[in-house]
Protein backbone atom coordinates (compact mmCIF):
# COMPACT_ATOMS: atom_id res chain seq x y z
CA UNK A 1 0.00 0.00 0.00
CA UNK A 2 1.47 3.14 -0.98
CA UNK A 3 1.87 6.52 1.72
CA UNK A 4 -1.06 8.45 0.42
CA UNK A 5 -3.06 5.18 0.22
CA UNK A 6 -1.97 4.27 3.78
CA UNK A 7 -2.29 7.80 5.18
CA UNK A 8 -6.27 8.05 3.76
CA UNK A 9 -6.97 4.18 5.68
CA UNK A 10 -5.45 5.87 8.46
CA UNK A 11 -7.54 8.84 8.68
CA UNK A 12 -10.44 6.50 7.59
CA UNK A 13 -9.78 4.81 10.94
CA UNK A 14 -9.76 7.85 13.24
CA UNK A 15 -12.83 8.94 11.40
CA UNK A 16 -14.63 5.83 12.14
CA UNK A 17 -13.50 5.69 15.35
CA UNK A 18 -14.52 8.99 15.74
CA UNK A 19 -18.10 8.63 14.53
CA UNK A 20 -18.27 5.31 16.84
CA UNK A 21 -17.97 7.38 19.67
CA UNK A 22 -20.05 10.06 18.92
CA UNK A 23 -22.65 8.12 17.75
CA UNK A 24 -22.72 5.87 21.01
CA UNK A 25 -23.07 8.69 23.43
CA UNK A 26 -25.94 10.00 21.19
CA UNK A 27 -27.33 6.42 21.70
CA UNK A 28 -26.74 6.88 25.32
CA UNK A 29 -28.01 9.99 25.95
CA UNK A 30 -31.30 8.93 23.92
CA UNK A 31 -32.16 6.08 25.70
CA UNK A 32 -31.66 7.82 29.53
CA UNK A 33 -34.08 10.41 28.08
CA UNK A 34 -36.62 8.27 27.16
CA UNK A 35 -36.03 5.54 30.01
CA UNK A 36 -36.41 8.67 32.24
CA UNK A 37 -39.65 9.42 30.35
CA UNK A 38 -41.00 5.52 31.13
CA UNK A 39 -39.83 5.60 34.23
CA UNK A 40 -42.20 8.79 34.94
CA UNK A 41 -45.06 8.22 33.60
CA UNK A 42 -44.82 4.55 35.08
CA UNK A 43 -44.30 6.47 38.53
CA UNK A 44 -47.52 8.58 37.60
CA UNK A 45 -49.20 5.57 36.91
CA UNK A 46 -48.40 3.43 40.07
CA UNK A 47 -49.48 6.85 41.73
CA UNK A 48 -52.91 6.70 40.17
CA UNK A 49 -53.62 3.00 40.62
CA UNK A 50 -52.44 3.32 44.42
CA UNK A 51 -54.66 6.80 45.01
CA UNK A 52 -58.19 6.23 42.48
CA UNK A 53 -58.95 9.39 43.02
CA UNK A 54 -56.00 11.10 42.20
CA UNK A 55 -57.05 10.56 38.55
CA UNK A 56 -59.67 8.78 36.42
CA UNK A 57 -59.82 5.81 34.27
CA UNK A 58 -59.82 8.12 31.21
CA UNK A 59 -56.63 9.63 32.22
CA UNK A 60 -54.57 6.27 33.28
CA UNK A 61 -55.46 5.09 29.72
CA UNK A 62 -53.84 8.17 28.64
CA UNK A 63 -50.79 7.24 30.72
CA UNK A 64 -50.91 3.74 29.04
CA UNK A 65 -50.89 4.97 25.77
CA UNK A 66 -48.67 7.79 26.08
CA UNK A 67 -45.72 4.86 27.47
CA UNK A 68 -46.53 2.53 25.33
CA UNK A 69 -45.72 5.19 22.44
CA UNK A 70 -42.73 5.99 24.01
CA UNK A 71 -41.42 2.56 24.11
CA UNK A 72 -42.25 1.66 20.69
CA UNK A 73 -40.52 4.77 19.47
CA UNK A 74 -37.28 3.44 22.07
CA UNK A 75 -37.64 0.16 20.90
CA UNK A 76 -37.43 1.27 17.09
CA UNK A 77 -34.89 3.57 17.67
CA UNK A 78 -32.79 1.29 19.93
CA UNK A 79 -32.90 -1.76 17.35
CA UNK A 80 -31.79 0.52 14.36
CA UNK A 81 -28.67 2.12 16.59
CA UNK A 82 -28.26 -1.62 17.71
CA UNK A 83 -27.73 -1.90 13.75
CA UNK A 84 -25.77 0.97 13.08
CA UNK A 85 -23.10 0.56 15.79
CA UNK A 86 -22.90 -3.45 14.91
CA UNK A 87 -21.90 -2.21 11.53
CA UNK A 88 -20.08 0.29 12.27
CA UNK A 89 -17.88 -1.68 14.08
CA UNK A 90 -17.53 -4.19 11.60
CA UNK A 91 -16.31 -1.43 9.12
CA UNK A 92 -13.43 -0.06 11.45
CA UNK A 93 -12.36 -3.61 12.08
CA UNK A 94 -11.87 -4.12 8.07
CA UNK A 95 -10.49 -0.54 7.98
CA UNK A 96 -7.67 -2.16 11.43
CA UNK A 97 -6.94 -5.03 9.37
CA UNK A 98 -5.90 -2.83 6.10
CA UNK A 99 -3.31 -1.07 8.97
CA UNK A 100 -2.15 -3.95 10.44
CA UNK A 101 -0.94 -5.29 6.95
CA UNK A 102 0.43 -2.50 6.29
CA UNK A 103 2.27 -1.86 9.47
CA UNK A 104 2.70 -5.52 9.72
CA UNK A 105 1.28 -5.48 13.45
CA UNK A 106 -1.63 -6.95 15.27
CA UNK A 107 -2.04 -4.78 18.32
CA UNK A 108 -3.62 -1.99 16.68
CA UNK A 109 -6.71 -1.84 19.13
CA UNK A 110 -5.05 -1.80 21.93
CA UNK A 111 -3.19 1.33 20.67
CA UNK A 112 -5.68 2.69 18.74
CA UNK A 113 -8.88 1.99 20.10
CA UNK A 114 -11.35 0.60 23.16
CA UNK A 115 -12.15 -2.02 21.08
CA UNK A 116 -11.26 -5.34 22.91
CA UNK A 117 -11.18 -9.13 21.82
CA UNK A 118 -15.50 -9.34 22.34
CA UNK A 119 -15.40 -6.21 19.44
CA UNK A 120 -12.79 -8.49 17.49
CA UNK A 121 -15.01 -11.62 17.83
CA UNK A 122 -11.98 -13.66 19.63
CA UNK A 123 -13.77 -13.74 22.23
CA UNK A 124 -17.74 -13.45 23.83
CA UNK A 125 -17.09 -13.41 27.18
CA UNK A 126 -13.50 -12.09 29.54
CA UNK A 127 -13.93 -12.19 32.80
CA UNK A 128 -10.92 -10.34 35.04
CA UNK A 129 -13.10 -10.57 38.16
CA UNK A 130 -16.73 -9.89 40.01
CA UNK A 131 -16.05 -6.03 39.21
CA UNK A 132 -14.85 -6.34 35.72
CA UNK A 133 -15.98 -8.77 32.78
CA UNK A 134 -17.72 -8.31 29.63
CA UNK A 135 -20.14 -10.09 27.75
CA UNK A 136 -21.31 -10.23 23.50
CA UNK A 137 -24.54 -11.36 25.25
CA UNK A 138 -25.12 -8.33 28.00
CA UNK A 139 -24.10 -4.96 25.93
CA UNK A 140 -25.62 -1.97 25.60
CA UNK A 141 -26.70 -2.51 21.98
CA UNK A 142 -29.15 -5.57 23.72
CA UNK A 143 -30.45 -3.81 26.75
CA UNK A 144 -31.56 -0.87 25.17
CA UNK A 145 -34.31 -2.79 22.73
CA UNK A 146 -35.10 -5.65 25.91
CA UNK A 147 -35.75 -2.24 28.38
CA UNK A 148 -37.85 -1.07 25.96
CA UNK A 149 -39.54 -4.35 25.13
CA UNK A 150 -39.92 -4.87 28.65
CA UNK A 151 -41.75 -1.65 28.76
CA UNK A 152 -43.89 -2.11 25.75
CA UNK A 153 -45.29 -5.59 27.56
CA UNK A 154 -45.98 -3.12 31.15
CA UNK A 155 -47.72 -0.67 29.24
CA UNK A 156 -49.55 -3.41 27.28
CA UNK A 157 -50.61 -4.99 30.84
CA UNK A 158 -51.25 -1.80 32.63
CA UNK A 159 -55.05 -1.49 29.91
CA UNK A 160 -56.31 -4.54 32.20
CA UNK A 161 -55.29 -2.82 34.94
CA UNK A 162 -57.66 -0.58 36.39
CA UNK A 163 -56.71 2.46 38.90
Amino acid sequence: MEDKQYAFVLEAYRTSLDYFSDYSNRVSTRFNILLGVNVGLAGIFGSAWLNDQLTSANGAVIISISGLIISILLYIKSAQDKYVLKHQTKRINEIRKKIEEHIRRDDIPALFSPLDDTDLGKSNFIFEGITSWRSNFISLTRILPVTSLVFMVFWVLTFFVKP
